[in-house]
């Protein structure tokens, strides 16, 4: 990453004015690393069975009653072990190439929303995983309502059936190296997807993909079992809250690209 930023800053000016304004989205990448060196020393007691109950209690499905996750799990599909699969191993791509397309077209106002929106959702939600860990409904799946088991590796649930398809590794490499077990709530994996949204309706652009794209990746969150309808309603507040905020606060303030630096 280090080696990305020199080489974006005394490359060209345009690269240079490139790199101001996508230092949000670096930040991002090294708050997320960092957490494996802290997490241990901040994290509360991990909630197990309450969220689990309260999804059942919310959104319960047949009887004896199960969740939408658990319900899912007996009724996969190759074609949507593979859609929902490709939305997860994509969805920071898209929202990158969304900031690189915003660059190139010079809508460097919502540029700059979008990758503070990217950073102060990112930290809200990091946030929260101290103040209320919780566990994923995969882990309920493996371990049980007990206590947590706070030596469990991260596991990549559903999405290895992607990986099996193809006889690939991506999600096994992926979730290998998670810096957070018990970061259920909120989903960050649809709150990306639903600020490129709100983006796109800025723009009046890729509006139609980007909101297809949302609703696959929140049908997604619970059908490869990483996380509960909870999790992803609160994923998707916690982004229009702070997508609204970020706007607010860089509506009135004049980009002058050019004398960035």
């Amino acid at each position: 990453i280090c080696g990305l930023a020199l080489a974006l800053h005394y490359a060209h000016p345009k690269s240079r004015r490139f790199l101001f304004f996508v230092t949000p989205l670096i930040l991002s990448g090294i708050l997320y690393d960092s957490m494996r060196y802290y997490a241990d020393f901040l994290r509360g007691e991990v909630k197990v069975a309450g969220p689990y109950l309260l999804e059942k209690s919310l959104f319960g499905l047949g009887a004896p009653r199960e969740t939408p996750n658990e319900w899912w799990q007996r009724h996969t599909h190759i074609s949507l072990d593979f859609l929902c699969g490709l939305a997860y191993l994509i969805f920071i791509f898209e929202y990158f190439a969304l900031c690189i397309y915003l660059f190139f077209a010079d809508h460097l106002r919502e540029l700059r929303v979008a990758a503070w929106s990217f950073f102060w959702v990112n930290f809200a939600g990091y946030a929260t995983y101290y103040i209320y860990p919780a566990a994923p409904p995969w882990y309920v799946a493996l371990h049980g309502l007990g206590p947590a088991k706070m030596d469990t590796p991260a596991n990549a649930a559903g999405a290895a059936r992607f990986d099996a398809i193809f006889g690939t590794e991506f999600f096994i490499g992926m979730y290998g190296k998670a810096a957070d077990v018990f970061g259920a709530i909120p989903s960050l994996h649809v709150s990306y997807p639903l600020l490129a949204f709100l983006l796109a309706l800025r723009i009046r652009r890729f509006r139609a993909f980007s909101f297809a794209f949302l609703i696959l990746m929140c049908f997604s969150a619970v059908y490869l079992n990483h996380h509960y309808l909870i999790d992803v309603f609160l994923g998707l507040v916690y982004a229009g809250v702070v997508y609204g905020f970020v706007a607010w606060a860089y509506s009135t303030r004049a980009i002058n690209a050019d004398k960035i630096y």
